[in-house]
């Protein structure tokens, strides 16, 4: 038993020693996995555990989107594993997104789809989002709109031009995920779009973009030619 014990801190004490030498590009998924839930599991082999856990959800991402009991249908996740799994994801929500000192600037798509991505992709609800922006293009502040159903999500246009007034913006950004995973737009979508466009520019404010949350790459009604 205590052989068994010396090596389980030994491995534990390498696999900690190559992720401080040589950061997370030294370990395998399971490997960062493993080491993940020694914290929770003090005392057993945690090498298994990881793997069970990607065989079950097949991603490191999908691992960190699974409910708290989902994970501990695995059998050797216990509450303690789960909480420390689950809150992976949030962390790493609020490490993008949460409002830096400086106002972040959307310049670009490209930025704007990287300000959102990492809140909204893999949800398994849909869910609308403004960004709203100065002259400048700096987020004043942003705001869920909207909490639909995995197939459906309801915007009123005239609530997305009120906020943008309330908050006395120059513009806004709307983006919504796709649960399906793909982000190509739907007819209601780009009905959607057309009409904000339309009450935007009656009350002067600058539509800068509707993006599309899905798997792949964002889709950006702008880049495409229809906004």
């Amino acid at each position: 038993m205590q052989k068994a014990t010396n090596y389980l801190a030994g491995h534990r004490g390498r696999l900690r020693a190559r992720y401080r030498l040589n950061g997370e590009e030294a370990l395998e998924d399971y490997e960062l996995l493993e080491l993940l839930l020694t914290y929770a599991i003090p005392r057993h082999d945690t090498k298994l555990l990881a793997k069970k856990l990607l065989e079950r959800f097949g991603t490191l991402a999908r691992v960190f989107e699974a409910e708290p009991a989902a994970l501990e249908a695995i059998d050797g996740i216990g509450p303690q594993a789960a909480t420390l799994i689950s809150l992976i994801r949030p962390l790493a929500v609020r490490f993008v997104t949460q409002a830096p000192k400086a106002k972040t600037v959307l310049r670009s798509t490209a930025e704007a789809a990287a300000y959102f991505q990492a809140k909204l992709k893999g949800l398994s609800e849909e869910e609308v989002h403004v960004a709203f922006v100065n002259s400048k293009n700096a987020v004043m502040t942003t705001e869920c709109l909207q909490r639909g159903t995995v197939d459906q999500s309801v915007v009123y246009v005239r609530k997305v031009i009120e906020r943008t007034l309330a908050h006395k913006a120059s513009g806004f950004l709307l983006v919504h995920n796709h649960p399906s995973g793909d982000p190509t737009p739907s007819s209601d979508d780009r009905d959607l779009t057309q009409a904000l466009k339309t009450a935007a520019a009656t009350v002067g404010v600058r539509f800068l973009d509707h993006l599309v949350i899905g798997e792949t790459d964002p889709f950006s009604f702008k880049a495409n030619g229809l906004l």
